[in-house]
């Protein structure tokens, strides 16, 4: 059971970051043109943490030892920018609001990620101890 909650897991992490990749290059390089404000260090972020996401779905895919690391530590930095873009809108309005959900979305998935890898590693670390 806990196997097929990682398969899970890695998929949607997968998925979701090769989202990340396309739609942030297709606004890059001008082939989709959005109806909001692109704040560009956020575009690039969002790329870069897309293949970074993908790399670590992967990991979790293969049960890698880090991939509990590797997700925590993306969850820390979406939540970090988090922060950031929403006092950037709050004080500046550099940033749309439409990028501060799409924050929420993805700080939320990557620790519903983290949780549920943690949660299988506790449990496949008590059956070793049975």
């Amino acid at each position: 059971m806990k196997k097929t909650a990682n398969i899970i897991t890695a998929i949607a992490a997968i998925i979701f970051s090769a989202l990340s990749i396309v739609e942030g290059s297709r606004v890059l390089l001008g082939i989709s043109v959005p109806e909001y404000v692109v704040f560009t260090p956020l575009l690039i972020y969002n790329i870069i943490m897309g293949i970074t996401g993908v790399y670590a779905g992967v990991q979790i895919f293969r049960q890698h030892i880090s991939s509990l690391r590797n997700s925590a530590v993306i969850s820390l930095f979406h939540i970090s920018i988090l922060i950031t873009i929403s006092l950037l809108y709050f004080f500046d309005s550099v940033v749309s609001i439409h990028s501060v959900y799409a924050m929420i979305f993805r700080t939320v998935l990557w620790l519903i990620i983290t949780i549920t890898i943690w949660a299988s590693n506790k449990y496949l670390q008590t059956k070793r101890e049975e």
